[in-house]
């Protein structure tokens, strides 16, 4: 679970400065982007059902199991 834990603030650090980065200068598009990710982006929301999938691996050929 530390794993899944890591993935969800790298991406939604990463998230945060993307947004910075494409809206700077332009408060709607900041606006529509927020909007977009408001219950993900809102900090009074402790919990979030999230689903993950296992990583099931290659086989020896290369191609996914």
């Amino acid at each position: 679970m530390e794993i899944l834990e890591k993935t969800l603030l790298k991406n939604h650090d990463w998230a945060i400065d993307r947004i910075h980065t494409l809206c700077e200068g332009n408060i709607d598009d900041a606006y529509a982007i927020c909007c977009e990710f408001k219950e993900w982006l809102n900090p009074e929301v402790k919990h979030h059902d999230i689903v993950s999938l296992e990583y099931i691996g290659d086989d020896e050929d290369g191609g996914i199991i």
